[in-house]
């Protein structure tokens, strides 16, 4: 995957922006909106929405469980009075769906009521929010870092070996010699 990524045309930067939001936002509970958020948010911090999605690779169906166990037992710690027993795929699809019927009752009928009898039966995902918020902070900036040296690493080589082969060629066509 780093490999692809180095090979993508941009800056440093704006490649490891992406790549950061991307990996940062599949650290959230919210299956289905780590796309649009990481490119929403690398666009508003001037990132590539390439590098963006596929950052959003780091949530998959192997590490989605793993994550999911991180950042709950993460909120039960940050938020006082929290204790759900029931963690599991059920528990957190049930979450998902009331969600998702509060968003429909919300863009269909714009009936707040619904959307807030639907938000108060939130259980999971509050605290799975609160706690993916460190892990998100620690990924971003991780991820970044990591994306940014690599980018740089390769381009600097690259540039190098193009270099040496315009020379190398430049000579050819001299008729000098060619020592690389």
């Amino acid at each position: 995957m780093i490999r692809r990524l180095q090979r993508i045309p941009g800056t440093p930067h704006r490649l490891a922006i992406g790549f950061a939001c991307g990996s940062a936002l599949s650290m959230t509970p919210f299956i289905g909106l780590h796309g649009v958020g990481a490119i929403v948010l690398s666009w508003a911090l001037g990132g590539s929405w390439v590098t963006a999605l596929i950052g959003t690779a780091i949530g998959n169906p192997w590490t989605f469980p793993l994550i999911w166990l991180l950042i709950y037992h993460t909120g039960a710690l940050l938020v006082p009075g929290v204790a759900v027993d029931d963690l599991s795929v059920a528990a957190v699809t049930n979450e998902l769906l009331v969600l998702a019927s509060a968003t429909a009752n919300l863009a269909l009928g714009w009936d707040i009521d619904s959307v807030i009898d639907d938000l108060a039966q939130l259980r999971l995902l509050p605290t799975m929010t609160v706690g993916s918020i460190p892990y998100t902070l620690t990924v971003w900036v991780a991820s970044y870092y990591l994306v940014r040296s690599s980018v740089s690493q390769y381009q600097k080589i690259r540039r190098l070996r193009i270099k040496s082969v315009r020379q190398s060629r430049l000579a050819r066509l001299r008729g000098g010699d060619v020592n690389p």
